[in-house]
């Protein structure tokens, strides 16, 4: 079962990585802008389609091996993991390298046939796009938050009660393999790190109502409608993610208060169901809505502005992947290259909203 948890993980890799490019908006292409007059040159489809044939067929062959690997040689369960996750990271950074391969050639073609030239560029904005969006409610957020203080306070006047060794980490089996002494700390360490954590959910939703659209010139009300239902779905699925982690790391830290709702069979079911229900989620989001909302069907139209085009950014985005704009007051902005939000490494607050959750994070784990 184990292997088929990281199989799964790898495949679900591979094949996302792979198709990525059909998930983009057409006016972007390995973190390039690409004019609407040339999203359909074949040539630039042949990059796309060239990128997910090398992509899958590498994914695949590895998955291949690793699945003749893990099932022919009876590796013991430390060596599979630590052998999947190298599996899985080896995937995700040759797809990337060859992703800065593709970037290259995608700039270096935008350059040389001058996609460019006679056009103007112009960027359209909609005044009362704040008033339109129409985001899940902050409360729906902070209710998780409170529930995670409350097992906080009640885990507190349960101290005495708690072993004198507690768990911190549960194997792939479901079984505790790493555990702390009690302290006062330690028994709620577990909690305030998904306090952390639905803190960061919080602040991706509520980050949505500052940064800025970007709507298209070539049809203003499709890609309006396009942009609003793409900031709606990413809150309901940050929502959907919250309420799940919430759940899984509530159980994991009630079940050491009351042993008696400890089983190991939950221990295993628990997170293999959280992961497979936020794959199929997130698959669901990437193929239905993709980024921008680029893959959602609109009725609405509006004349193109004859020889404007978008302003071209590129010369912000390093690598077509980080983008460094100090001029633009949006901390989060939508990925280029990827479905969903990255920030502007420009700007001094998203680098507090970078590193202050992540450091709490490895700092409550480093004091376990």
């Amino acid at each position: 079962m184990i292997i088929a948890l990281f199989g799964f993980i790898l495949l679900f890799i591979t094949i996302l990585q792979a198709f990525m490019p059909k998930f983009l908006k057409p006016t972007e292409a390995f973190g390039v802008y690409i004019p609407d007059s040339h999203t359909k040159d074949s040539v630039v489809i042949k990059l796309k389609n060239t990128y997910t044939t090398v992509v899958l067929t590498f994914g695949m062959i590895i998955f291949g091996v690793y699945l003749w690997w893990a099932l022919t040689q009876n590796p013991a369960e430390e060596t599979l993991a630590l052998v999947s996750v190298g599996v899985q990271f080896t995937t995700l950074f040759v797809s990337i390298g060859y992703y800065f391969m593709m970037h290259l050639r995608m700039k270096r073609l935008k350059e040389t046939q001058g996609w460019l030239i006679g056009k103007s560029e112009v960027r359209v904005v909609d005044v009362k796009f704040q008033e339109k969006l129409k985001l899940i409610p902050r409360v729906l957020f902070i209710i998780p938050m409170f529930v995670t203080i409350g097992l906080i306070i009640y885990t507190f006047m349960k101290y005495d009660q708690m072993p004198e060794m507690i768990p911190t980490h549960w194997g792939p089996t479901g079984e505790a393999d790493a555990f702390s002494e009690k302290t006062y700390f330690s028994v709620v360490a577990l909690p305030l790190i998904l306090l952390v954590m639905q803190g960061m959910f919080l602040m991706m939703s509520e980050g949505m109502k500052f940064s800025g659209a970007r709507l298209n010139p070539a049809n203003k009300k499709a890609s309006l409608v396009q942009q609003l239902a793409f900031r709606k779905y990413t809150s309901l699925l940050a929502l959907f993610i919250t309420i799940g982690i919430t759940l899984m790391m509530g159980y994991f830290h009630l079940q050491t208060i009351h042993p008696e709702i400890s089983s190991s069979l939950i221990m295993w079911a628990l997170p293999l169901t959280f992961l497979i229900l936020t794959f199929t989620v997130v698959g669901i989001y990437v193929i239905k809505v993709g980024q921008s909302g680029s893959r959602l069907k609109v009725e609405e139209n509006s004349p193109a502005i004859e020889n404007k085009i978008a302003v071209d950014e590129d010369r912000y985005w390093k690598g077509g992947m980080f983008y460094m704009n100090k001029n633009d007051p949006s901390i989060m902005v939508e990925k280029r290259f990827g479905v969903g939000w990255t920030l502007n490494f420009a700007h001094p607050i998203s680098w507090i909203v970078l590193l202050v959750p992540l450091l709490l994070i490895f700092g409550i784990s480093f004091l376990l």
